[in-house]
């Protein structure tokens, strides 16, 4: 038989210690977050200081509250609740978040809740708990529990949980000026925020939640551009995964490929996550319950220009944390190899298609399958391939008709010379970074038009008599395949 000893942790250093765990002053709000969601809650004010003299976050939400008993088990360092089981819609894990988020921005931490008409409120301070090395907390009394900042947001809602955050040592120590630090954060965490409950935010029913950062109403963002005309959504499949204990659950996949950039407008880039963010956010976007885990990966696969739209919602159940490794801040991640193999089929779907994308781009689709293009993809060995000037192009017939042939070999050792000196490295960078100008303006058509008639009029001087039969040579080569308009124009047709 075994001899038993009770070894209770030190509550001032395990306290201390956990402020370490790494939360960022965003998700440590988005924590706070999650446990409102969790209980029902339709609005959420997340409230910052207005006055320097004020430094405080406070979160209030008209969820569904707690009882004097409730609160105090939601207090503790891995509450009673959690090991009785999790509804299905739970944001929560570890019966840790309240806590170690809040303690690991602020010093002391203040939590009101009204259930049942009765409010009742806890104090976390740290100081308390290094002065008596113990595990207490100031249990409010009704006077401490009406100096509660915006404690009368429950005097006005049924029900609901008002989490106060004060005495912010770390970012004393760090910036200086806790005030200005507030409000750079209230910038980023409104970001955050939007991105990572987007789905609840974006809701068009009922069940919508409401957030506000102060007066300032958030709407969700759109990381997958659904509502955009030109974003293709590939088939979502389905795969059965089973849990550590055997139990079957559901994993649903649905992979996306955004639209180009020059289709999309100041909006559409906000909304995806911004333009600096297309190539760097390709990959898994990890939901648990819709909340945002993960985002922009590929599990160590490999990223690059050419899959940047692609982008892979995957919905998992909290049923299967254990297997996915969801570490206690909700940031992190693993996928299960169990899983990683059944989705590489939808992935390399998504990523070929993205590939197609970019590499026919300006190319017209569904045009006559005779025409051709100024350049060429050769392949070479080993599956490398260089990029020839297509010396067979109609566009080049009509050029080689008004070149006699003393000056022929000089034309080709000029295109040679292009060949050779395409600035592949400087091209790649410039369109990583989306800095290359390709927009078709007004100006680029009126100049095709321009180099259209001067080559038809060539054609007609060297004997052509049809000139409709011309132009549709003409078109049917680049770059005048991209100008369909421009061909009905100049055949007179409207």
């Amino acid at each position: 038989m075994n001899n038993l000893r009770k070894n209770q942790p030190t509550a001032d250093v395990l306290m201390v210690s956990m402020r370490a765990i790494g939360y960022s002053f965003e998700s440590a709000v988005a924590d706070i977050f999650d446990n409102s969601i969790s209980a029902h809650a339709t609005e959420i004010k997340l409230k910052f200081p207005v006055e320097p003299t004020e430094c405080y976050v406070v979160i209030c939400d008209n969820g569904d509250g707690m009882t004097k008993d409730e609160l105090f088990d939601a207090m503790k360092y891995g509450s009673e609740n959690k090991r009785n089981g999790r509804s299905d819609d739970d944001l929560g894990r570890f019966g840790l978040g309240m806590k170690a988020a809040s303690l690991s921005q602020c010093r002391r931490l203040t939590v009101a809740s009204r259930k049942n008409g009765v409010v009742s409120a806890y104090i976390w301070d740290l100081d308390i708990i290094e002065e008596n090395r113990d595990w207490y907390m100031i249990e409010c009394s009704e006077e401490q529990t009406k100096r509660i900042r915006f404690i009368d947001y429950l005097d006005n809602h049924e029900s609901g949980t008002v989490v106060v955050w004060e005495n912010f040592d770390i970012m004393q120590k760090s910036s200086g000026n806790i005030y200005s630090e507030l409000s750079k954060r209230m910038t980023s965490v409104t970001d955050y925020i939007s991105l990572i409950f987007h789905r609840f935010l974006n809701r068009n029913d009922k069940s919508a939640i409401k957030i506000w950062v102060n007066n300032y109403r958030l709407s969700g963002l759109d990381p997958f551009l659904e509502s955009h005309n030109k974003t293709d959504v590939r088939r979502e499949i389905s795969i059965t995964v089973p849990d550590s204990s055997g139990k079957e659950h559901i994993v649903m996949v649905q992979p996306f490929i955004l639209p180009f950039q020059k289709d999309l407008s100041p909006e559409d880039r906000r909304l995806s996550g911004g333009a600096e963010n297309y190539r760097s956010k390709q990959g898994f976007y990890i939901y648990r319950n819709e909340r945002l885990i993960i985002w922009g990966t590929w599990f160590n696969r490999h990223r690059d220009e050419l899959t940047k739209y692609a982008r892979i919602r995957v919905d998992i159940p909290n049923s299967l944390d254990d297997i996915w490794g969801i570490d206690i801040k909700k940031q992190n991640a693993t996928i299960p190899p169990l899983i990683k193999k059944r989705l590489t089929k939808a992935v390399d779907e998504a990523m070929d298609k993205s590939v197609q994308k970019q590499r026919y781009r300006g190319r017209t689709e569904n045009i006559d399958e005779n025409t051709d293009y100024i350049w060429e993809r050769k392949s070479l060995r080993e599956g490398l391939y260089t990029y020839q000037i297509n010396r067979n192009s109609r566009i080049f017939d009509i050029l080689k008709e008004k070149i006699n042939d003393e000056a022929r070999p000089y034309l080709d050792m000029v295109l040679e010379e292009i060949e050779k000196n395409v600035p592949y490295q400087q091209i790649y960078i410039d369109k990583s970074q989306n800095v290359i100008n390709d927009e078709v303006t007004d100006e680029r058509i009126a100049h095709i038009e321009e180099e259209a008639e001067i080559i038809i009029r060539m054609a007609m001087r060297a004997g052509a008599t049809d000139r409709n039969s011309v132009i549709d040579k003409l078109f049917n080569s680049e770059p005048f395949c991209n100008f369909p308009k421009l061909e009905q124009k100049l055949k007179g047709h409207t």
